[in-house]
């Protein structure tokens, strides 16, 4: 992959000094955007030392972030969100301390923080407040990050409508910043990038002017600079009461054998898009699944697997169909969009059947352990996940129970039976 940026931050139309702060270091492949809360004190420094420590910290760790590009495995993964997420870390404890020896003790200072780190075609994203990382692939816009604020919890929560939220006048009141206390919780996403994509990383004074239908159709048709340029004046022309960060990259393939089939990650969330385990998802969430699912094949009259052998894995139908089969009885058949395996999420069984492809077949494949290892990590993903399962088993069950009504009652027949002999 190679990666294009582009930049710009403006005070504003009221403001009388700029609180954003930017990160555009493509050798790195770190982009960055802060805001300084004006409500306290000293925002510009606070938002500046948060991009500056996040620069040192990722900087001294180009070692472990050069040992995923050149093998990406999930411990090498792992290393690198640790050290996104202790970046985050270090630079928050950094301007708590500098709020206090500023401000004296009991004063503050705080920031957002938004950071896309990109390694190989890996994109790691960490987020703490209201700043906000949009991502275009083809023609569709998604909102990566969700806002820490107390218009967002409360619209979750289910306490105020879309629309109120859009007028409320506490929505500057963010839940989580950077330097308030000595340490944040930082969510974080990383994902696989696609050739053509284009991610856009803003401050408040951006979005709150600029509906995310208008960011996608900058990013399409302009895009670059030009993208940068548009959005801000229009955030200006339209008001400007707020500092104005927006920052565009531009990803594109680093040879001609590298491509959209090669990587197929927008086929993943294409797929998982038209499974009903997956249908209350965010797009957010549905990459975080794209990632733990791996494609497998097989050829007309092939086992998937036999019955009795360890269930580890669910099988997602992407092309052709399956049949699960006890001995010379077809229990159930699996085409495009279904699933079969589910319950070695829940338990760890042996196979209860043989799963035979009638025609050639393509999945995707989730591991057991990938997927409760995403479940303790997303726990509003782990309750969508959870129902959907719960429900399609309740479905199973209730088939079942159907079934058996139809057929003559076994303790019935049993107890007649007894009593003819009894009689006899």
């Amino acid at each position: 992959m190679f990666i294009q940026t582009f930049g710009a931050s403006d005070v504003g139309q009221s403001r009388a000094v700029n609180e954003d702060a930017f990160v555009l270091d493509q050798a790195l492949g770190l982009v960055a955007v802060a805001d300084g809360m004006g409500g306290f004190q000293r925002g510009d420094v606070a938002s500046q030392l948060a991009c500056n420590v996040l620069v040192e910290a990722v900087s001294a760790a180009e070692g472990l972030i050069d040992a995923y590009r050149r093998e990406p495995t999930d411990r090498s993964r792992g290393a690198v969100k640790a050290v996104l997420e202790a970046a985050f870390q270090k630079a928050c404890e950094e301007v708590y301390t500098a709020g206090v020896a500023i401000t004296g003790q009991g004063g503050r200072m705080g920031s957002t923080l938004d950071a896309l780190l990109i390694v190989g075609s890996t994109a790691f994203i960490a987020h703490v407040g209201d700043g906000r990382i949009y991502l275009l692939r083809g023609s569709e816009v998604h909102q990566l990050t969700e806002d820490h604020s107390l218009v967002q919890q409360q619209l979750k929560e289910g306490l105020i409508t879309a629309e109120q939220a859009r007028t409320a006048r506490n929505k500057n009141v963010i839940t989580r910043a950077m330097g308030v206390l000595p340490s944040v919780q930082v969510d974080s996403l990383h994902f696989e990038l696609d050739p053509g994509d284009k991610l856009l990383l803003c401050s408040d004074g951006l979005y709150r002017y600029v509906g995310m239908r208008e960011l996608g159709l900058s990013l399409l048709k302009t895009g670059g600079d030009g993208a940068v340029r548009e959005l801000v004046d229009a955030a200006n022309a339209r008001g400007g009461r707020d500092n104005i960060t927006c920052l565009v990259v531009e990803v594109g393939g680093a040879g001609a054998g590298l491509g959209r089939a090669e990587l197929g990650v927008a086929d993943h969330i294409g797929v998982l898009r038209r499974v009903d385990l997956f249908q209350y998802c965010t797009y957010r969430e549905l990459l975080a699944a794209s990632q733990i699912a791996a494609p497998r094949s097989a050829a007309a009259g092939e086992r998937v697997f036999a019955e009795g052998d360890p269930g580890r894995e669910c099988f997602i139908v992407v092309s052709g169909a399956v049949e699960l089969r006890k001995g010379s009885t077809v229990l159930a058949r699996a085409a495009a969009g279904d699933y079969f395996g589910e319950m070695s999420f829940v338990d760890s069984p042996k196979r209860s059947a043989d799963a035979i492809a009638v025609e050639d077949s393509a999945f995707l494949v989730i591991e057991r352990d990938r997927f409760l290892q995403l479940m303790k990590q997303d726990a509003e993903l782990a309750v969508k996940l959870t129902w959907q399962l719960l429900r399609k088993m309740a479905s199973l069950v209730r088939a079942t129970s159907e079934k058996l009504a139809l057929e003559p009652p076994l303790l019935d027949t049993f107890s007649v039976d007894v009593l003819a002999a009894d009689e006899g």
